[in-house]
């Protein structure tokens, strides 16, 4: 089988390129399938992805100018009818666009990164939903906005780090949070709830890290992990921190949160407007050490 992935660019460090790769490295290592990527802009260096791509995997470059819409389809549709793949996988809007738009008629999977409410051009969606053979979601939460659609699955992502156990300090009064700095992911609510914690705490530490090239370090590093996301698509900062042992506390935004912590089990999922509930339990686990290696 021959499956190409599609998409704008994957040069971002962030967690659905980290996923997208991690699934095309293991289905070309592992499989008989032919795996193609398909970068739809063009970049303006030599490093094509942020993580490494496995060398049996085929890069196809349209080397578009982003923004050129027109000559972006155009182009696709010359290359997707010479790779003529089983399936073509898209995302995001552009994703969306492209298959709204191709005259390609072989099959095409769409996989949604972030939620749907969260996009731009909502327009494009309905008319997608149309169009595709089949969609795929992170959670049950974004699956329901795809209610149109002629067949919706939910796949959630899976942590790739590998970690020896009883790698984390429990006694560390460092605290942990990992992300893009970007809009959705809310880090000044973070410091404003830190700066609430800290006078009564001021012997522990908040580490927030962007761009980490170690992330196993920058999670072992502490012996807690909070998340204050806006919305997520699943949010695999979640998995990898309790890959490496840490109890996690974040908001119920929508979706990834309440399908990956149990409350009181392995973390704390607050209701997305109590931030004196938030720091209740950050105390909480801040005091009791006990209770942050049992989680």
């Amino acid at each position: 089988m021959k499956i190409v992935y599609c998409i704008e660019s994957i040069c971002t460090k962030g967690g659905m390129e980290r996923i997208i790769i991690d699934k095309m490295n293991w289905l070309s290592e592992n499989t008989s399938h032919e795996i193609i990527l398909m970068t739809i802009w063009k970049h303006h260096d030599s490093n094509i992805s942020a993580f490494p791509v496995n060398d049996k995997i085929k890069v196809v470059q349209l080397n578009i100018p982003k923004g050129l819409y027109l000559l972006a389809i155009w182009r696709f549709n010359r290359t997707i009818q010479k790779l003529n793949p089983s399936w073509c996988i898209m995302f995001h809007a552009l994703g969306a666009l492209l298959s709204i738009c191709t005259t390609w008629k072989g099959r095409l999977l769409y996989e949604s990164h972030t939620p749907l409410f969260s996009m731009n051009h909502q327009w494009l969606y309905p008319l997608m939903m149309r169009r595709v053979h089949s969609i795929v979601c992170l959670t049950k939460g974004d699956a329901a906005n795809f209610n149109s659609a002629k067949r919706v699955s939910v796949i959630h992502n899976f942590c790739s780090l590998s970690v020896r156990p009883t790698t984390i300090d429990y006694s560390a009064k460092q605290v942990v949070s990992l992300g893009r700095n970007c809009k959705e992911k809310d880090f000044p609510r973070l410091k404003r709830l830190w700066e609430n914690v800290v006078e009564k705490y001021p012997d522990w530490q908040l580490q927030i890290h962007h761009n980490t090239t170690d992330v196993v370090k920058a999670y072992t590093s502490g012996s807690i992990f909070i998340m204050t996301s806006r919305f997520e698509g699943f949010g695999l900062v979640l998995l990898e921190a309790m890959q490496c042992g840490l109890p996690c506390i974040a908001f119920d935004c929508p979706y990834g949160p309440r399908e990956i912590i149990k409350d009181g089990e392995n973390g704390f999922l607050i209701p997305y407007d109590d931030d004196s509930l938030f720091i209740e339990k950050l105390t909480y686990l801040m005091e009791h050490p006990e209770e942050r290696e049992r989680i």
